[in-house]
């Protein structure tokens, strides 16, 4: 059993909390047990705001607040838990139980129905109420997981930059400040007002209209944990703002021009290349035809759209064309577009039904012919007759960016997506640019690579070069060495005072110097020997030719 503390309380306060931060929030204030609270103020006649009242409210509807009967009981006294709260589902199940008992009886109206959604919503303006200090502030946190919106602020805000900016601040998305507004009454500004704002255009801001009902609303925030909520991404946001806007702009004003419009240049000049290419098409009437039914892919729209559709699809390109040529961009020959410099493609293709394939008259010929070998156990080549037939059906399907794609639907067509076209083409000429620096910059490096490569093999070719080269005249060197040694060890045994002694110890002290790479001595006949070459090359060999 809980160990119970008392407070003691106006009655005329208790109402006064009651109607301002609910039952549920008085009651979690002072920690004392909700149905303990709904049975005191049943017995001193305090009266309790109905099932849905603070929806209402915050809805900005119309609501009435009971007032305060006389009483002859001026005080009441609620019990205090002192021990830990416990869990909901114990205290429910307690509740229950005590109830079933007749320890306590609880008698509620039908109004009166605790719900755990309502106790959540009333919580969430207990919160907001008690939080005074900030009533200037634009909006406040309460517990950080709430936040609170003040009308005329609001009201400014959503006038001074777009909803989406002013749903970051709060931590909230878009479609929550739409609706926050619409409930405080707060008009918002229309679709296009901002590129009809950059684009000089001057447009009268409506007044905010007057309103006898709330002016503050509580909401949880959406990023309840995070310490910055994280801002969605901005269409465009690569761009300037200035081009940004131009884009936007352009994108509100793109049409479908009408059939007396005549084309642009480069889809006149392609539409004979489509039309040839159409006519030699090998594929037989009924055949699948699409992007992966061709070994070799057909040009741009060849093949993948009927004739019927065919005039349909130009003018859709025609707009386009025509748009990214205002924007600076500019057509290439193949109808691909150069955006930013960048070169941007689309993929389009007409969706086909599938329909049961009815024979015709030359496969049932075959057919037969194919039988009857069977039957006469002589070989035939069984015909390839398919199964089904596909038929163009007229619906498009036209791809800008990877797994990005718009197409017809029973309640709307392309055209209707023009604006979203442009802007997606803009996108991906982003992602190119992206694509393609990705592939310079890997290119680069893998040329500085192959450079850095080179040039090792260089120094390490030069290296292997100059050690042989050492190592070739050290061999030399050597070999001058022992002829000095002989020399030295044959001098003091041999006749000096002989002719030919002396002449052969002097011719031997010379070639001793010529094969020395530190005296390098020229020989008459030998010439300057090259120390740096192998034994194999610098070899003396006889001539027999002079």
């Amino acid at each position: 059993m809980l160990e119970e503390q008392f407070i003691k309380l106006s009655r005329e306060l208790l109402y006064n909390e009651i109607w301002e931060i609910s039952a549920s929030g008085v009651a979690k204030k002072y920690n004392t047990p909700y149905a303990e609270l709904l049975r005191l103020c049943k017995e001193i006649d305090i009266p309790i705001p109905p099932s849905g009242y603070w929806t209402r409210l915050r809805l900005g509807m119309p609501v009435e607040q009971i007032q305060l009967p006389e009483s002859s009981q001026s005080e009441v006294i609620l019990p205090i838990n002192v021990e830990p709260k416990r869990s909901r589902r114990s205290t429910n199940s307690e509740l229950a139980n005590d109830m079933e008992e007749g320890k306590s009886k609880v008698i509620a109206s039908e109004d009166e129905t605790p719900l755990q959604t309502e106790d959540a919503e009333e919580q969430s303006e207990d919160d907001a109420t008690n939080d005074n200090d900030s009533s200037q502030l634009t909006y406040r946190t309460v517990s950080g997981q709430w936040n609170t919106y003040n009308r005329e602020k609001l009201y400014e805000e959503v006038w001074a930059k777009p909803v989406v900016q002013v749903a970051v601040q709060y931590g909230v998305s878009d479609v929550a400040i739409h609706k926050i507004c619409k409930s405080l009454n707060v008009p918002v500004p229309p679709r296009g007002y901002w590129a009809r704002l950059r684009a000089g255009e001057k447009i009268k801001k409506p007044p905010l209209p007057a309103t006898k009902g709330i002016t503050e609303k509580t909401g949880l925030k959406s990023f309840v944990g995070a310490k910055e909520p994280i801002a969605p991404q901005q269409t465009l946001a690569f761009l300037t703002e200035d081009e940004r806007q131009k884009v936007l702009l352009a994108a509100e004003q793109i049409r479908v021009s009408d059939e007396n419009t005549k084309l642009h240049k480069k889809i006149i000049s392609y539409s004979s290349k489509v039309k040839e290419w159409n006519k030699k098409d090998w594929k037989p009437e009924g055949a699948q035809r699409g992007f992966k039914n061709y070994s070799n892919r057909p040009p741009f729209l060849a093949g993948v759209i009927s004739n019927e559709t065919l005039p349909r699809v130009y003018r859709i390109l025609d707009a386009l064309y025509r748009q990214v040529e205002v924007l600076g961009g500019s057509i290439n020959d193949d109808l691909s577009l150069q955006i930013r410099n960048e070169r941007v493609t689309l993929e389009i293709a007409e969706a086909q039904d599938e329909i049961k394939h009815e024979i015709t008259r030359q496969e049932a010929q075959e057919l037969i012919i194919y039988e009857d070998a069977k039957r006469h156990n002589k070989w035939a080549s069984q015909p390839n007759i398919r199964k089904y037939d596909y038929v163009f059906n007229g619906k498009l399907r036209i791809c800008i960016r990877q797994s990005r794609y718009f197409r017809d639907s029973d309640k709307e067509k392309v055209e209707s997506r023009l604006g979203d076209m442009l802007i997606e083409l803009y996108e991906e000429s982003e992602v190119v640019r992206k694509n393609r620096e990705a592939y310079d910059a890997e290119k680069r490096r893998e040329e500085e690579e192959k450079r850095r490569r080179e040039e090792r093999r260089i120094r390490y070719n030069e290296e292997v070069d100059k050690t042989i080269a050492l190592t070739n005249m050290a061999q030399d060197y050597d070999i001058a060495c022992k002829i000095r040694a002989y020399i030295n060890a044959l001098e003091p045994v041999a006749d000096m005072n002989d002719e030919k002694t002396a002449q052969f110890i002097d011719w031997a002290k010379k070639k001793a110097d010529w094969f020395d790479p530190t005296v390098a001595r020229e020989d008459e006949l030998f010439g300057v020997r090259d120390h740096e070459e192998n034994e194999e090359r610098k070899a003396l060999r006889k001539s027999y030719s002079w």
